[in-house]
């Protein structure tokens, strides 16, 4: 086990309590130096750890971990899955389509309170800080073509918001196709990984992924996200927060499966960020970026843009930026 690691599950056993930087040393059989550095890299990795001189370190959490007694209480929706709660996980998606090889057939739900190994689209990281944010996933067994399974990812972004909506009294917009926004920020994102037969072009299964921010990370955000990334609570609210917005959404995505293919698009219309804006646009084929005004979206959930050349086009891939001006 690394240095870092022995140093977080100690002060976890302390429940909040101060260990001195000795103490730490002795049991662990380390050097203050060591200990010293280790209480730096749980800092810089997000976690929120308190120095105060003569007491010692101690492990401050914003949010109380999930209870899963009280989450299953609050879950209404009548299907069978298996739940799987973690402190931290390198990612929650992964480990979904690890279980599907383990368990054909189970659906699951998979939450954690921090990933290591967050992802997003196209391969990028997704920041996933301990105590601040939510992260699950769900493994799913749909009887769609692998065409129609691009549709979960708008399903999911309905289904979101409306649990925000429900559970944090907060009115989030979507930005085509995945991002979830509030204030102009981004405070979740969504990832939708699906394993296809060539045979049949069915889906065996597909996993969602979704990222939440709900309060602001323990030293801010890192980097570029400074400008990008936003939260949901300014102010941390009861220790129930997490279980309810957890439930919620739950509850969202299978309302949604059990109603027709589509039958959320005109939700997913009515909360779309881009409508009546200028954005640039970027194609997943290396053609050169191009600004448009977005005029809305189609009953295919395709962004419908007009170019400045007065082109018109329905997307139904890419990536696009609001266009400051």
């Amino acid at each position: 086990m690394a240095t870092r690691d022995e140093i977080l599950k100690l002060l976890e056993k302390k429940e909040n309590g101060f260990v001195s930087g000795e103490e730490m040393a002795k049991e662990l059989y380390l050097t203050r130096a060591s200990v010293w550095k280790g209480i730096k890299a749980l800092q810089k990795s997000g976690y929120p750890i308190e120095a105060v001189t003569n007491r010692g370190y101690r492990l401050v959490r914003k949010t109380p971990l999930l209870r899963e007694s009280e989450l299953k209480k609050l879950i209404t929706a009548d299907r069978k899955f298996d739940l799987v709660i973690y402190d931290e996980i390198g990612s929650t998606n992964d480990e979904a389509l690890e279980y599907a090889k383990k368990n054909p057939g189970r659906e699951a739900i998979f939450i954690a309170n921090r990933q290591t190994k967050g992802r997003g689209r196209r391969g990028r990281e997704f920041f996933s800080p301990g105590d601040t944010g939510l992260y699950m996933s769900f493994l799913l067994y749909p009887k769609v073509t692998f065409a129609e399974a691009s549709t979960y990812t708008c399903m999911t972004a309905v289904a979101l918001c409306e649990a925000i909506s429900e559970a944090l009294s907060v009115e989030a917009k979507i930005k085509w196709v995945n991002d979830i926004f509030f204030d102009d920020k981004k405070v979740a994102g969504i990832l939708t990984e699906g394993i296809a037969s060539v045979e049949d072009n069915c889906l065996s299964h597909v996993v969602i992924g979704a990222g939440i921010n709900i309060y602001s990370p323990y030293g801010g955000f890192p980097g570029k996200l400074k400008d990008i990334a936003g939260f949901l609570l300014k102010e941390s609210a009861d220790e129930g927060v997490r279980e309810r917005l957890c439930a919620a959404f739950v509850n969202r995505i299978f309302y949604w499966l059990s109603k027709p293919s589509l039958s959320f698009a005109r939700e997913y219309k009515e909360r779309s960020l881009l409508t009546g804006k200028y954005v640039r646009v970027e194609s997943f084929t290396g053609e050169k970026a191009k600004y448009a005004l977005v005029t809305g979206i189609d009953d295919e959930l395709r962004l419908l843009v007009r170019y400045e050349d007065g082109h018109e086009a329905a997307l139904s891939n890419g990536e696009v930026s609001v266009k400051k001006y």
